[in-house]
């Protein structure tokens, strides 16, 4: 079976060598909502940060030929600093058509303009990577688990006590701390996985 997340160096490399379609597509299906959660962190609003993803995707498409392969920076710091440097060139020109239409401070688009904050990009892009891992490693072990195993581990990790989910579920209390300590071994295992395929 095909896995979508598997030898994602090998991705880059295709699409540094040919940029075929299949890797383009494969590319965007695995990086589009990690660039999209960078963007929607530094406040922009969803229909903005929908536009600027694919901004981000035409300079990807445009500059991984020229990518040089660094051992020390993980292909992602690569992509943060141009999701960074798209978001600046939004706001600059935002900026400049808002003060050439003379509005003035009192103006919606101005003061959405100055809320919007740029952070420490390699701080939001590291956290949101390990966010982004760890839902690609719960669509993994989904396949691996029963409903009722899954439901159990989401159950507890929302806080609810082992006692309440097995009211709740129809289950031996033991049989929750087993099913929960099963799925939470097989997550640890895809999460350890994963960084070593896309680290």
């Amino acid at each position: 079976m095909n896995d979508p997340y598997k030898t994602r160096k090998t991705l880059i490399q295709r699409l540094k060598e040919n940029q075929d379609e299949q890797s383009w597509e494969e590319f965007q299906r695995i990086y589009s909502r990690y660039i999209y959660a960078i963007i929607r962190n530094m406040q922009i609003s969803g229909n903005d940060a929908e536009d600027l993803v694919q901004q981000v995707m035409i300079k990807v498409w445009k500059g991984i030929q020229g990518l040089e392969n660094a051992p020390d920076k993980p292909f992602r710091s690569w992509l943060s600093t141009v999701t960074a440097n798209c978001v600046k060139d939004y706001m600059r020109k935002c900026k400049t058509d808002a003060l050439r239409l003379e509005k003035a401070t009192k103006d919606r688009t101005l003061a959405y303009l100055t809320a919007i904050r740029l952070p420490e990009i390699e701080q939001i892009a590291e956290q949101e990577w390990y966010i982004h891992l760890a839902n690609v490693a719960m669509e993994r072990i989904e396949k691996l688990f029963s409903g009722k195993a899954i439901a159990v581990f989401r159950a507890s990790l929302e806080g609810v006590e082992a006692k309440e989910i097995a009211q709740n579920m129809g289950l031996k209390e033991n049989s929750v701390y087993r099913l929960r300590a099963r799925v939470r071994k097989q997550l640890t295992l895809e999460l350890e996985q994963l960084r070593q395929e896309f680290d």
